[in-house]
């Protein structure tokens, strides 16, 4: 059959467009076809906001053609027989989805950026399924530049692992000058070396820094503000000749953090500020010549022992601090502390062990056994 001169006119167009519409949404969730829709003054203005009964009754002459051809289907089978069936509560499906698309020149579906973004990392990323699905919820999509060259260009990001750059100059070594790429990607950046953290800095990492009077002969790093706070007021034996240091949760296990050029440290007032202290601290943070026992202490939760284990990575000497830590076991071991979702903790990922003879011996086990964890604050020591 000759194909129907008015095919191509806007009405019989904006409803055959609308109907495509409908099927690249319907594949896009992975359905084959599209499901039956209404007919209705949004689905079909030109027909149910048409000025005059016989307009209407023309258009939907046009579709009945449509029907008979086989391209769609329509219900109830009476209003295909009436011609005013568009009253009826129409409702239509596709059937012939290659002809409907050919009509509108618009043969396949324009896949989404993040599709294309899936499927260039499927591909052309250099890593296991697991990391790929994770770099799938970053979408990089650049002007002038195929997405292929984009995922080709992250597969360098392991030659740049060991370099003090800061998170803007890696992306600018990457994507042809671009320095913005990589900002609110550092998941992505993370997931792709296969660490807990984005070792590249978007600015310096701050560490605050209590020497005590009359020197140090260890280095505690205390996780919560208010418990690093409380630690330097306190008069107790607990912190005596300890040098406390506090860093806002991972970041102080990044691998930039014994680099002078990525840190930025501010020394407490109540501390010990004279004489040769405070360049000793520096050259046994940024040097490896001194050596001093050091400890962390943090929240009793998977969190602060994968924070513990990640720190040790820098201080290879690093234990969890007993001191700290003992109270805050006998605590959950005789029933307190609170469950994963009373402190909004849902999804901290277990751990088995990780080398800290006390925190294998004792904290770990505790946390499998209770699945309950304890926060640092309620402990002042």
């Amino acid at each position: 059959m000759t194909e129907p001169l008015w095919l191509h006119s806007q009405p019989i167009q904006a409803l055959l467009n609308h109907l495509v519409d409908k099927l690249d949404s319907a594949e896009q969730r992975g359905s084959a076809t599209a499901q039956t829709i209404p007919l209705t003054s949004t689905t079909w203005p030109a027909l149910y906001r048409a000025p005059m009964e016989s307009d209407k009754e023309f258009y939907w002459e046009q579709l009945l053609v449509l029907v008979k051809l086989g391209w769609f289907q329509v219900t109830p089978v009476t209003a295909s027989r009436s011609v005013a069936g568009y009253d009826e509560n129409p409702r239509i499906k596709v059937l012939d989805i290659e002809a409907v698309r050919k009509a509108t020149g618009r043969m396949a579906r324009q896949k989404t950026a993040l599709e294309r973004w899936r499927e260039a990392l499927s591909l052309h990323l250099d890593a296991t399924d697991e990391v790929k699905k994770v770099a799938g919820d970053y979408c990089i999509d650049m002007p002038d530049r195929e997405m292929a060259e984009v995922v080709e260009r992250l597969n360098g990001l392991r030659a740049l692992a060991d370099t003090h750059m800061l998170l803007r100059e890696v992306s600018a070594k990457l994507f042809w000058g671009m320095s913005k790429v990589l900002d609110n990607r550092t998941g992505l950046v993370a997931a792709l070396l296969g660490v807990e953290e984005c070792p590249f800095s978007e600015s310096p990492v701050q560490l605050q820094v209590y020497l005590p009077i009359g020197g140090f002969s260890g280095v505690l790093f205390v996780e919560n503000l208010m418990s690093f706070e409380q630690a330097m007021r306190s008069k107790g034996q607990a912190f005596s000749k300890l040098a406390l240091v506090y860093a806002s949760g991972f970041k102080g296990s990044a691998a930039r953090l014994r680099t002078p050029e990525a840190v930025s440290l501010f020394f407490s007032h109540r501390g010990e500020l004279g004489g040769d202290r405070i360049d000793y601290f520096d050259s046994w943070l940024f040097g490896k010549d001194i050596a001093l026992p050091v400890s962390f202490w943090g929240d009793l939760d998977w969190s602060g022992m994968r924070i513990l284990a990640a720190m040790r990575n820098n201080f290879p000497v690093m234990q969890a601090w007993e001191p700290g830590y003992q109270p805050m076991l006998q605590s959950l071991l005789a029933g307190q502390g609170h469950s994963p979702e009373a402190s909004d903790k849902k999804g901290q990922r277990p751990m088995v062990a990780f080398g800290c003879p006390y925190a294998d011996a004792h904290l770990v086990p505790a946390l499998t056994a209770h699945g309950r964890f304890v926060d640092q604050e309620q402990f002042t020591l």
